[in-house]
C-alpha cells in the first residue's frame, strides 16, 4: 500500500508537464492520416485555442436590421431579424480573392479561375454558420461598397476587415467612420502576409480599447500586453492573423470562428474542443495506468514526443504530426491508449458535428446506388499486381490532411462475411528530413443508404469515427468525390473533409467542371475550399508499402464497364 502511494506521488510530480505537451497539441489521436484529425477545420489543437470567456467580452447591443442594398433584402434569413442577435460582419474589398485564392485548388484546376472576394465571403458566411449552433449571433459579410450605402445607424458587436488595401470611397467615408465609431470591436487585417492593410483601417482597430499597435506589438514575451492587461487580446489577433496568412479556406473559416468564440459568445463547437480535465479524471489516469506513465517518463523517445508536441502552435497538426512520426514509440502509444482513451484523462465530452448534412449519390451509371455498387466504386481502380492501390488523393479541403504527400487511397473486402476495410498509405517528412511512409488500417460498416459509412480506426492509441459519404463518381471511374465528418471523442477532437480522388492524383480536367462541382455541392462546399495535394514521383529508393489483399477482386466496376 505504501509503495503504491509512493508511485502515485512520483507520477503526479511527472504528470504536469504530460499534461502540458497535450494540453498544447492533442493532435496526435488521429482519424484518417494523422493523428489529432484525418483531415477537419473545426477540428484543431485542444487548449490551445484562445478560450472563450479569457478576456472580457464586450456586452452585446441590441442588432439592428441592416440597410442593405434591394437584390439583398431577400438573402436575410430569420435569425438575422432578431433583435438580440449579435452581429459580426466580414468587411471584404469587393474586388480581387482572398489570399487562399492564389494556392493550386481545385476550382482553378476545373475552370482555370478563382473565386472573387464577393463569392468567397458568401462560403464563409456559409461555412462559419455551420458551426453558430443555436447561440445568438449573426454572422454576415459585406463589400465596402455595400457598408457605404447601409444606414449610419447601423451597429455592428465586432467588424473583421480582410484586405482593405485602400481607403473606402470618399464620398463615404463620413458614413463609414460613424459606423466604425459605434462597433464595439473593430479589426483590420490581411488574407496573405504579401499584403498590407490600408493606414485608414489599421487605426480604427480596436479590441478591449487598445488599437492595432499595441495588438500587433505585445513587446517581449508579451510583458507590454500582460502589464497593459491585454494579453488575451492580443493574442487572439495574433492567432487569427497566422490562420488568415496559412491560405486555406478551412482555416480562415477557423479563424473566424476563433474570434467569434474568443470575442462576442462562447461557441459550443469550439468549447467542446477544450476539454478540461478534472482531480477526478486525473487521478484515475494516474492511479490506473502508472506503467503506461512511467514508460512514458523514462524512456527519451516517448518524452522527445511530448516536449516536441508542446511546442506546436495554434492548430498546427502538421507540427503535431511530425513530432509523433519523429519520435513514435510503443511507449508513447500504450500512454495514450491507457490515460487518454480508457480512462478519458481530459474528459472529453465531444460529439461528431452534425453539420453539414451531406447527400450521398443515388444513382450510379443510369441506375439506383446500392451498397455493392458504393463499395466497388470505392475499391476503384485496385488491381494486385499493376495498380495495387483504389484512387490517389488528388485535392482535398482539410489542411492537417492534405499536407501530405502520395496518399494511396486503398478499400477492399476482408476475409470475414461482409468485410470492408480502408487502408491507406501516405508519405510524411520527418523533423530530421527523413521521408517515412505510414499507414492506417479502418473498419468500414455500411450504413442503411447506399453510399453511406461508417469507419473506426485505434491510431496512436485512440480510436477515432468517420461518417463517410460517396458524393459522386464519374462512370469511368475518372474521379471520385467523398466526405467525412469524425471525432475522436476522447481526445476533444471533431473534424470534416472533402476529397477527391483520382487514378494517379492528377487533377481532373475541364471536360469533368459541372459534374465534380455538383458533387462537392452535395456537402454545401466549393471547388475552390479544396487545395491540391503533392503526388512527386516515387523514389525508387523508398517505394510505398502497398498491399494487394487476395479477398479483393480486381476493380470489379471496370472490368463490367470493359465487358460491355
Amino acid at each position: 500500500m505504501t509503495r503504491r502511494v509512493q508511485t502515485r506521488s512520483v507520477l503526479c510530480l511527472g504528470v504536469a508537464p504530460v499534461l502540458l505537451a497535450l494540453w498544447s497539441s492533442i493532435s496526435f489521436c488521429s482519424p484518417q492520416l494523422q493523428p489529432g484529425q484525418r483531415g477537419p477545420a473545426a477540428q484543431y489543437v485542444a487548449g490551445t485555442a484562445p478560450s472563450a470567456g479569457s478576456w472580457s467580452r464586450p456586452s452585446r447591443p441590441m442588432s439592428q436590421m441592416l440597410a442593405l442594398p434591394a437584390t439583398q433584402e431577400a438573402d436575410i434569413s430569420a435569425a438575422s431579424r432578431e433583435t438580440d442577435a449579435a452581429v459580426v460582419l466580414l468587411l471584404h474589398p469587393g474586388t480581387g480573392s482572398p489570399g487562399f485564392a492564389e494556392l493550386p485548388h481545385m476550382g482553378s484546376a476545373l475552370t482555370g479561375a478563382s473565386p472573387g472576394w464577393a463569392e468567397a465571403a458568401e462560403q464563409l458566411v456559409k461555412r462559419v454558420n455551420w458551426d453558430l449552433g443555436n447561440e445568438a449571433v449573426e454572422f454576415r459579410s459585406m463589400s465596402v461598397a455595400e457598408l457605404c450605402q447601409a444606414d449610419s445607424s447601423v451597429r455592428f458587436e465586432f467588424i473583421l476587415g480582410v484586405d482593405l488595401v485602400e481607403e473606402p470611397p470618399q464620398e463615404c467615408a463620413a458614413t463609414m467612420q460613424q459606423i466604425l465609431s459605434q462597433t464595439t470591436s473593430r479589426m483590420f487585417i490581411t488574407s496573405s502576409k504579401a499584403r498590407t492593410t490600408c493606414s485608414f483601417w489599421s487605426s480604427k482597430t480596436s479590441l478591449s480599447g487598445v488599437g492595432d499597435e499595441e495588438l500587433s506589438n505585445p513587446g517581449f514575451m508579451g510583458l507590454q500586453a500582460a502589464f497593459g492587461g491585454y494579453q488575451e487580446a492580443a493574442k487572439m489577433r495574433n492567432d487569427v492573423v497566422n490562420l488568415w496568412h496559412r491560405r486555406t479556406a478551412e482555416e480562415a473559416v477557423y479563424a473566424i470562428l476563433v474570434l467569434i468564440d474568443s470575442a462576442v459568445t462562447g461557441l459550443p463547437a469550439m468549447e467542446a474542443q477544450r476539454p478540461v480535465p478534472t482531480s477526478e479524471t486525473i487521478g484515475r489516469a494516474i492511479d490506473r495506468c502508472q506503467d503506461a506513465f512511467r514508460n512514458c517518463f523514462t524512456q527519451p523517445r516517448c518524452l522527445q514526443s511530448l516536449a516536441c508536441l508542446s511546442q506546436c502552435g495554434l492548430a498546427d497538426q502538421s507540427c503535431s504530426y511530425r513530432c509523433i512520426v519523429s519520435y513514435q514509440s510503443q511507449a508513447f502509444t500504450d500512454f495514450s491508449l491507457c490515460a487518454l482513451q480508457k480512462q478519458n484523462l481530459l474528459n472529453s465530452q465531444i460529439e461528431r458535428l452534425p453539420t453539414p448534412r451531406a447527400k450521398p449519390m443515388e444513382t450510379f451509371r443510369g441506375e439506383s446506388m446500392t451498397h455493392e455498387t458504393a463499395e466497388n466504386i470505392l475499391v476503384g481502380h485496385f488491381e494486385p499486381n499493376d495498380h495495387p492501390h483504389s484512387w490517389l488523393v488528388a485535392a482535398g479541403s482539410n489542411p492537417a490532411y492534405e499536407q501530405f504527400a502520395l496518399q494511396y487511397q486503398l478499400w477492399y473486402k476482408g476475409s470475414g462475411r461482409n468485410t470492408f476495410w480502408y487502408h491507406p498509405t501516405f508519405l510524411v517528412e520527418a523533423l530530421d528530413g527523413a521521408k517515412i511512409w505510414r499507414t492506417r488500417d479502418y473498419r468500414v460498416r455500411r450504413r442503411e443508404t447506399p453510399g453511406m459509412w461508417d469507419f473506426s480506426v485505434v491510431d496512436n492509441g485512440i480510436i477515432s469515427e468517420e461518417r463517410w459519404h460517396l458524393l459522386g463518381a464519374d462512370d469511368n471511374l475518372e474521379w471520385c468525390v467523398l466526405f467525412y465528418v469524425g471525432v475522436a471523442r476522447k481526445a476533444g477532437l471533431s473534424y470534416r473533409g472533402c476529397l477527391v480522388l483520382t487514378p494517379e492524383g492528377q487533377m481532373p480536367g475541364p471536360e469533368h467542371a459541372e459534374a465534380i462541382t455538383a458533387a462537392i455541392a452535395r456537402a454545401d462546399m466549393k471547388p475552390w475550399e479544396l487545395e491540391a495535394t503533392s503526388n512527386p514521383p516515387v523514389d525508387p529508393a523508398n517505394p510505398p508499402p502497398l498491399i494487394a489483399p487476395e479477398t479483393q477482386e480486381p476493380a470489379p466496376l471496370l472490368r463490367v464497364s470493359a465487358a460491355a
